[in-house]
């Protein structure tokens, strides 16, 4: 799918949910539906049409994630089960969690030996799902791409890399996880992140008229920060 039938996708599930909030509120004004107890039962919705959305894109990873959190989160909400019984259940991230790290551990032995990994592409497209990743990339024509890091974090170093002519554009969601982009003060830095009980920081100390790069994501139980 095309950068722009994409952002219409998105365009469009973003108009869908104004209405549907529009009517929701109206209806509370109205007093036909109690709205602060059918949000504090139902918000877990939200997550899952975020995660819905996400799927048609290439961050499906973090889609399918937003989608199980959000039905473990309903599945409480109307009492179908228990944080009891989910409670029992916790060794399991124990379990993901050191996958994660031996996967990590071994695609890091087969790459120099080291966490720190140098990269000239053009495009990024990576995960860091119950793992950490740093890059540090050097491509002279840098267009963006697609990061997220999912119950993990990510340090993209953009220092030595140059953003070409016409401009990048970067996705980073952050998902119940961090990511920390670094990019020269001489770069503009136009940030059109959302946050969901999340943070998106724009730290740099760059000034208007140098090559620019957009950065946009959502940070949903997580942080992102671009910093010099």
């Amino acid at each position: 799918m095309s950068n722009d039938s994409h952002r219409k996708s998105n365009n469009f599930w973003i108009g869908l949910a104004l209405i549907i909030l529009g009517v929701i509120f109206l209806s509370d004004t109205f007093h036909i539906i109690r709205f602060g107890r059918l949000i504090s039962r139902w918000w877990p919705v939200i997550l899952i049409i975020i995660g819905v959305t996400k799927l048609s894109g290439k961050d499906s990873k973090g889609g399918w994630i937003l989608i199980i959190v959000g039905i473990i989160f309903q599945l409480t909400m109307l009492h179908i089960v228990s944080w009891h019984f989910i409670g029992r259940l916790w060794p399991v991230i124990l379990i993901i969690i050191g996958i994660g790290i031996l996967l990590k551990r071994s695609s890091s032995e087969s790459c120099c030996g080291k966490d720190f990994t140098e990269s000239s592409e053009d495009m990024l497209e990576f995960d860091a799902i119950f793992s950490g990743t740093e890059k540090q990339i050097t491509s002279q024509k840098f267009h963006g791409g697609e990061i997220s890091a999912i119950f993990g974090s990510i340090k993209l170093d953009l220092r030595n890399a140059r953003i070409a002519p016409e401009g990048c554009n970067l996705t980073a969601d952050a998902i119940f996880g961090s990511i920390e982009i670094y990019v020269s003060p001489d770069v503009t830095v136009n940030l059109r992140g959302s946050q969901i009980l999340g943070r998106f920081d724009n730290h740099t100390n760059s000034v208007e008229g140098g090559p620019a790069i957009t950065i946009k994501g959502d940070a949903i139980f997580g942080s992102v920060r671009i910093s010099n």
